[in-house]
């Protein structure tokens, strides 16, 4: 049974993990965003040698708005292969003509509403509120 202070501090944890989940899935999209507006300005008169290493940026990114939530989805208790086989369907739909105007809003608000949801703890999180003795 927990205490009031348990209670407090595992409350506060949820709300802390939201929070940075929130912070980083945003700054990923909205990097993204601007990455791809600056590509899609420059892409027909800039050289190779700018274009190419921002392609490159703009892939790392779109694909890490995708590891940050499958890794968020792990917590709600989305097994690793069900996670992988969802979110890398929704990354390869994304690249299909201009869907991810509609694939990255859509799945950074269901993760967000779903990360608010939520009330089961990371791992890191139940180990830092595990007891002592039980480490």
């Amino acid at each position: 049974m927990e205490t009031k202070a348990q209670d407090f501090v595992r409350n506060e944890m949820l709300k802390n993990e939201n929070r940075i989940f929130v912070g980083k899935i945003i700054t990923i999209s909205v990097f993204y965003l601007v990455i791809t507006l600056l590509l899609n300005h420059i892409r027909t008169t800039a050289s190779l040698w700018i274009v190419w290493p921002l392609i490159i940026i703009q892939f790392v990114l779109y694909f890490s708005i995708f590891v940050a939530t499958i890794s968020r989805a792990k917590v709600f208790g989305l097994k690793n292969w069900s996670a992988f086989i969802i979110f890398l369907v929704l990354a390869v739909l994304g690249r299909i003509n201009d869907w991810e105007m509609i694939i990255i809003p859509i799945t950074v608000l269901v993760m967000t509403i779903l990360s608010v949801m939520n009330k089961k703890l990371s791992a890191q999180g139940q180990f830092i509120l595990m007891p002592k003795n039980e480490q």
